[in-house]
């Protein structure tokens, strides 16, 4: 197995000594690697690190998704932004370097945690398979956002023991050998996790089954394989129900609602500066990245999500989905059930369309929205009217740039005829770091 510098292990046990206001849970604070789980008492500490490595890469989860479509306009306050906002995948970005260390980061973790959990002997098997399904899970979430943006990656399963330069400088894999680990871990992740924790913020803020299943709807619908979204899909909606029973705006306004099915959550110790990103200077911000006019000129007349998602202020449009600047508190929605539901809707409508389940699941959103029902009769319209609502609805939540790859609309949408850029560049210090990840992703 390839295995990552022993330099990871020590600093994935650096946790932020706060990290317990997001999940009501003390880390563990710094532990040398001789004594790293060997009590029980040491499993819910490392886990809860896990979750803030998940905290650190949230910020570019959500960006790095946005930024090249036509939902954002990238300004010369940020030229890297700028850069990705005008289609210039560049592998020298440093932006590109951040989502991959990030990933990496929350990887090592958890491998650690996933190494040494099965050999505690004063827990239950009970709680070391749910923590071990907690890992697993961030594990698979980890290399699916890696083999989504970049194709062949590294494969690590396996916390390193040695620096030796060898097991520095390990090979990319597959991307089909990634994805075999990857629904490994789901498995596991779906027998093992619980369906609801003790309180309603570990519930939001930790891996449940719900979200296990969610992760892999989203990951059947990027592969365009539909009947494992119905499947998954449906567990979804047998563990949280089928209505959305919160307004649009309190899934912003308020933290952890009950459509929520996994939030990043945030607080002023461990902070989401999106907020800062998005907002004007009147409000706290530097807005480096603006709305584009394309998604204002999307929305319905009577689209209640639209006031909810741009502000104005003095004349000129932000996002207002993030507006705890001050205290950098807003959460990340990584998972919620109106995304289930147009992902299920998506499938049937591609499985078999006219579906009257589709239709009233896309009805389901619009309804919330303040907008009347559709009735499309023909395939193509249905789609797009489907794709038109879930941009809408799921904008600045990271979403819309994989949308665009899965349904092959990149050209369409934003111009960009030459394939190789569905995914983009290995960032040029990785290669140089190590050689063994070459040759560079084609095209770049």
């Amino acid at each position: 197995m390839k295995k990552i510098h022993k330099i990871s292990i020590l600093i994935c046990f650096i946790f932020l000594a706060q990290a317990c206001n997001i999940l009501d849970q003390e880390p563990i604070d710094a532990v040398s690697n001789q004594r790293l789980f060997t009590r029980g008492s040491d499993a819910e500490p490392a886990i809860i690190g896990a979750y803030e490595a998940a905290a650190r890469l949230g910020q570019n989860y959500v960006l790095m998704a946005e930024i090249p479509t036509k939902n954002i306009v990238g300004n010369a306050l940020n030229r890297q932004f700028e850069q990705m906002n005008n289609l210039l995948f560049l592998d020298d970005n440093g932006f590109y370097n951040n989502l991959w260390r990030e990933n990496y980061l929350l990887i090592s973790r958890v491998n650690v945690i996933i190494s040494r959990v099965p050999g505690i002997e004063d827990l239950s098997t009970e709680n070391k398979n749910r923590v071990l399904a907690e890992a697993r899970f961030l594990r698979a979430f980890a290399y699916f956002n890696l083999v989504r943006y970049f194709g062949n990656v590294p494969l690590i399963t396996e916390p390193t023991t040695t620096a030796d330069l060898v097991s520095l400088q390990v090979s990319r894999d597959p991307t089909e050998k990634v994805y075999e680990q990857i629904f490994s871990d789901l498995e596991f992740a779906k027998q093992n996790l619980p369906d609801n924790f003790s309180g309603t913020l570990a519930t939001k803020a930790r891996a449940t089954k719900a979200a296990a299943f969610a992760l892999a709807t989203r990951i059947h619908l990027f592969r365009k394989e539909y009947s494992q979204v119905l499947s998954n899909s449906e567990q979804v909606i047998s563990l949280r129900g089928r209505s959305l029973t919160n307004s649009y705006q309190s899934l912003y306004a308020d933290r952890n609602t009950d459509e929520a099915i996994w939030e990043i959550n945030y607080d002023n110790i461990v902070t989401n500066t999106m907020a800062r990103t998005f907002l004007p200077g009147a409000l706290g911000g530097v807005r480096m990245l603006e709305v584009n006019p394309d998604i204002i000129s999307a929305y319905e007349a009577g689209d209640l999500r639209k006031n909810v998602t741009i502000g104005m202020q003095a004349g000129q449009p932000f996002v207002n989905k993030y507006t705890r600047a001050n205290s950098g508190s807003d959460n990340i929605i990584v998972f919620r059930l109106a995304e289930v539901l147009l992902s299920r809707a998506e499938a049937l409508a591609e499985t078999s369309f006219p579906s009257s389940e589709a239709t009233e699941l896309l009805n389901e959103i619009r309804r919330r929205a303040g907008l009347s029902p559709v009735s499309l009769n023909e395939k193509n319209a249905f789609i797009n009217q489907l794709y038109k609502d879930r941009r809408l609805e799921l904008c600045y939540e990271g979403h819309e740039w994989f949308d665009l790859v899965r349904t092959d609309r990149l050209g369409s949408v934003l111009g960009i005829t030459d394939p190789n850029k569905r995914i983009w560049p290995i960032p040029a210090v990785e290669l140089l770091r190590n050689p063994n990840l070459l040759p560079q992703n084609p095209g770049y």
